[in-house]
């Protein structure tokens, strides 16, 4: 699937879309930014399956004002 690309306040993101066994990974990065955020779609729930490259684009638009608003974390 093509990678998507989108801003949000201002900054400009890149969203790269990955099928792993159980559903998609969306990988979404910020330009300028040396972290990557990794949102998960499992099949069956989180995205329609109808518009599966529309859901997962709308998923990870929504979760961008929340992972901006976010602390970096280290585990």
């Amino acid at each position: 699937m093509d990678p998507h690309e989108f801003e949000h306040d201002g900054a400009r993101f890149e969203v790269r879309f990955e099928r792993v066994a159980k559903g998609w990974l969306g990988h979404i990065h910020r330009e300028g930014d040396d972290v990557t955020h990794i949102m998960a779609f499992p099949d069956g729930a989180g995205y329609d399956s109808g518009d599966v490259r529309g859901s997962l684009i709308a998923g990870c638009e929504a979760a961008v004002s929340r992972i901006t608003q976010a602390p970096a974390t280290r585990h």
